[in-house]
């Protein structure tokens, strides 16, 4: 008996999903998906199709229920799930698709998510077996519940962090997970609403200005490379200056004035590069009064500390200057592996911005076109 389920309308199915695992089953194609935990999931799927990769969602499984995400017999041998359900942690594979917050979904692609109004997301892989036609496949395999993870644990003392600098919040309400992110530190910080931040921090967080730079307390988790969750004890406004006074300039599109298919965003502490239309990359901002780094170098990497640390080449007489701070500088490094880059600001406006690229001493001008 194959129990088929679609989007927003699964019900209870008392105790068959561990009957699906242990028991002989009839015959059936597809892939079913099975809450075997004590509460109410939220899920999407990743898969390749014939029009090349594509995420739907959102599934809402009972615990103890079963849901048929793929009906048809299995084309491929992996697929990818992500699983979305506050007080839960999910383990992923670092696989990203687009998901939407806006309720069911089917997305076309996994690539360009922010500009199309989703937002990128990490799954984890499913194997399914080189000639599988059904699958069977249990959410606790990637779920853990996260009052049992370390950073609430009895006896840990809150880490003082920051400045870092508010970006948003999503809070979609059920089923997602609703999460606010702050910027800083050479990482993105995601703070969830899963009942371990007090309530009234986590209502605090929901009228916080973009953009204005906080000194955070609470239990930090590194997740990736470049996030970590934290459980928010306290935090405190930085009083406004120069570094506020020029992220808030910068906000905006921006386009190169010598190649009109270069352009760059900025939304809070996070900008978004583009070429002839087409997104390149997603990096995270930070206004300093010096970079921080060794002299004689050219390639340059964030260290854990947020800190521009040497890597290897000849730079061109600029190093000094970002050494004695003769800013201010604008750093970023990228989302995703934490490269970073430094640029010394010559002059910004609200129409007009000239750059000087530290790595090569090039001047870059841009001019607003929002």
């Amino acid at each position: 008996m194959v129990w088929q389920v679609h989007r927003w309308q699964i019900t209870g199915l008392a105790a068959l999903c561990l009957a699906a695992l242990a028991l002989p089953r009839p015959a059936a194609a597809g892939l079913e998906i099975c809450n075997d935990t004590a509460a109410v999931q939220t899920l999407a799927l990743g898969y390749k199709g014939t029009a090349g990769w594509t995420s739907e969602g959102w599934w809402t499984l009972a615990a103890d229920s079963c849901a048929q995400v793929v009906t048809s017999p299995l084309s491929q041998r992996f697929y990818y799930l992500r699983v979305e359900t506050e007080g839960w942690h999910f383990h992923d594979d670092k696989l990203s698709f687009c998901v939407s917050d806006g309720g069911a979904f089917t997305i076309d692609g996994d690539a360009s998510c922010a500009p199309r109004g989703f937002r990128q997301e990490d799954f984890a892989r499913i194997d399914t077996g080189p000639k599988a036609q059904h699958h069977v496949h249990a959410l606790s395999t990637n779920l853990t519940p996260t009052a049992t993870e370390p950073a609430v644990r009895a006896g840990s003392q809150p880490q003082v962090l920051g400045p870092a600098v508010y970006q948003t919040c999503r809070d979609p309400g059920a089923p997602h997970v609703s999460f606010c992110t702050f910027i800083g530190a050479g990482r993105r910080f995601l703070v969830y609403d899963d009942g371990r931040t007090p309530a009234r921090l986590w209502q605090q967080l929901h009228s916080l200005p973009q953009g204005r730079r906080f000194t955070l307390t609470g239990y930090r988790e590194d997740l990736y490379d470049t996030t970590s969750e934290l459980v928010l004890h306290d935090l405190m406004m930085e009083p406004l200056g120069r570094p506020d006074r020029l992220l808030d300039l910068l906000q905006g599109q921006w386009q190169s004035a010598d190649d009109p298919d270069d352009r760059f965003s900025v939304q809070g502490a996070e900008r978004v590069n583009s070429y002839a239309g087409a997104d390149t990359t997603v990096e995270y901002l930070s206004i300093r009064s010096s970079c921080a780094f060794s002299p004689g170098r050219r390639s340059r990497s964030l260290d854990p500390a947020g800190q521009l640390t040497a890597n290897q080449g000849e730079g061109k007489g600029t190093d000094k200057e970002a050494r004695l701070g003769q800013g201010p500088y604008l750093s970023t490094w990228d989302n995703a592996g934490g490269t970073g880059l430094c640029y010394r600001i010559l002059r910004i406006s609200e129409q007009d911005l000239a750059l000087v690229y530290l790595g090569t001493g090039s001047t870059l001008t841009y001019r607003r076109v929002d």
